[in-house]
């Protein structure tokens, strides 16, 4: 089992989310912790990770013992995933990472 850690702009952008959107990602986000990388709603894009709904998109990474660092939180616009995108998250995990390391989480 899977332990999911937000950073704090993933956290903020998942409360940003209307109702239904939330319910889902968090769903999903539950399906990944449970199933790891079984769970039918995931891909691996090469340097990160992404958890999909209907219309939302999470992108996260793994860190040691089990645990996921969701970087982004973001409504789909497109079906492909914006290299923005994975860039923004990946400076969010990686910051979340030293967090870690320093003994702040």
């Amino acid at each position: 089992m899977f332990k999911a850690i937000f950073s704090d702009e993933a956290m903020l952008q998942m409360e940003n989310l209307d109702r239904i959107s939330k319910k889902k990602a968090a769903k999903a986000i539950r399906n990944f912790e449970e199933l790891g990388q079984y769970a039918h709603n995931s891909r691996n894009l090469g340097d990160i990770w992404e958890i999909k709904t209907d219309n939302v998109r999470i992108y996260f990474d793994y860190e040691e013992n089990k645990i996921i660092i969701i970087g982004l939180v973001v409504l789909k616009k497109s079906q492909k995933a914006p290299k923005r995108f994975i860039e923004q998250a990946k400076r969010h995990i990686d910051r979340v990472r030293q967090k870690i390391k320093n003994g702040e989480i």
